[in-house]
């Protein structure tokens, strides 16, 4: 008789953690998608800027595009999860110090900061995505996004961190007074 009303008080603590621990996973789920809809948006801005500083120089031109392409697709990719998790996404918030720091600067000052940026954005980035590989590894569909993003936030960050060692990226011949990069 003591066996089976352990059983039973056993089943009830296991019946009520199963919700919360369900609704913790979607929390989790709900901060990670809403971390993806900011970094999304502000990558997009950010290579607005780019594309617009970049001038006559190729590989940033180049690496705008790519930013702007890959974090428009995972855009798509993640209003779509977030819409079949019935998650509400958070309005983005664009970083005003960050752009105004950028908007005020030109040539390889601009370059160099935008790419440190960018470098150390992809990293944060990255960390969080695999921090929530492990933690809602039990989700299939968020494992999926996961997978697919990870690979591609990665190609990012060695992207810019090349661009960023290749002293032939920081200026421009449009702007050769300022073509001196500062750290």
């Amino acid at each position: 008789m003591k066996t089976r009303s352990i059983a039973c008080v056993a089943t009830l603590l296991v019946g009520f953690s199963v919700p919360s621990m369900a609704l913790a996973r979607t929390s989790n789920v709900a901060s990670l998608l809403n971390m993806a809809n900011q970094m999304n948006n502000e990558e997009q801005d950010n290579a607005k800027e780019l594309r617009s500083k970049a001038g006559d120089n190729q590989a940033l031109v180049s690496m705008a595009d790519t930013l702007t392409a890959d974090h428009k697709a995972n855009q798509v990719a993640l209003e779509t999860l977030a819409k079949q998790k019935n998650i509400t996404l958070n309005d983005y918030k664009p970083n005003k110090v960050a752009e105004d720091r950028l908007d005020n600067l030109k040539g390889a000052r601009f370059d160099s900061a935008f790419l440190k940026m960018d470098v150390k954005d992809h990293k944060n980035a990255i960390a969080e995505f695999k921090k929530a590989q492990v933690s809602l590894s039990g989700d299939p569909d968020v494992k999926v996004y996961i997978d697919q993003t990870l690979p591609v936030l990665e190609s990012h960050l060695k992207m810019a961190e090349s661009l960023r060692h290749d002293s032939s990226v920081l200026g421009s011949s449009e702007n050769p007074a300022n073509n001196k990069a500062t750290n």
